[in-house]
């Protein structure tokens, strides 16, 4: 007896099918997320509280655009049904990078010899160099009562790592970074001062450029 022939309709279908079975496997795997605080005046996650399409290499294997939400305060990633309703939490352990809103993640684990310096979570890599510079994404949660009302609210704190002669060191100034990059703290401070480069207006920026530049000043 003749196998029935796979016409392209069928194919699609199947491919649909096997598709949707292995995401339901692999990414939508985990506890249900939901989103708490919802009223607040201000939100847990990085940079929107609106949904965005991203990447995630999770268990093994690349996902990529699906609708993501990093909440800052639990560092931990959602990921909201595609053919559904409905959002999962996932497992943590399983995330070795991921990308939102032109960021890159990834997953460090204190204690390998490439983390020294560093606790274990997500962190978001803003220089990829000799002297890599990565971000450490956090928010607190604070309550207060105002007019018998509670407000609830959530203040960002960036905490920058500049990795130097294989340790994370924390900076937070230019003093600083001038004080761990100090072999080329002269010529360092004058492109600072040429190009008016403002710690108090935008930090992260600042640190990023002088990061950048002493590489270029001490590549071969």
């Amino acid at each position: 007896m003749q196998p029935e022939p796979v016409t392209p309709e069928l194919a699609y279908a199947r491919a649909l099918y096997d598709s949707a079975t292995v995401e339901s496997q692999q990414l939508y795997n985990g506890p249900q997320y939901y989103i708490y605080d919802s009223k607040s005046e201000e939100h847990q996650f990085f940079l929107s509280e609106e949904w965005k399409t991203g990447d995630v290499f999770y268990d093994g294997q690349l996902f990529s655009e699906v609708p993501l939400l990093y909440d800052i305060f639990k560092d931990q990633l959602a990921v909201r049904y595609t053919r559904g309703v409905g959002s999962v939490a996932l497992q943590t352990e399983k995330i070795r990078s991921f990308t939102l809103a032109g960021h890159t993640f990834v997953r460090i684990i204190a204690g390998q010899p490439e983390a020294y310096g560093l606790r274990t979570g997500f962190y978001d890599v803003l220089y990829e160099g000799k002297t890599r510079l990565l971000s450490r994404r956090v928010k607190e949660r604070l309550q207060h009562i105002t007019d018998t009302k509670i407000v609830i609210q959530f203040p960002p704190r960036d905490v920058f790592y500049l990795l130097k002669d294989g340790q994370y060191r924390a900076v937070h100034s230019k003093a600083s970074v001038l004080s761990l990059l100090e072999d080329q703290k002269k010529p360092l401070k004058k492109y600072s001062r040429q190009n008016k480069l403002s710690f108090r207006e935008n930090r992260e920026e600042a640190i990023k450029a002088l990061a950048t530049h002493y590489d270029q000043l001490t590549q071969p």
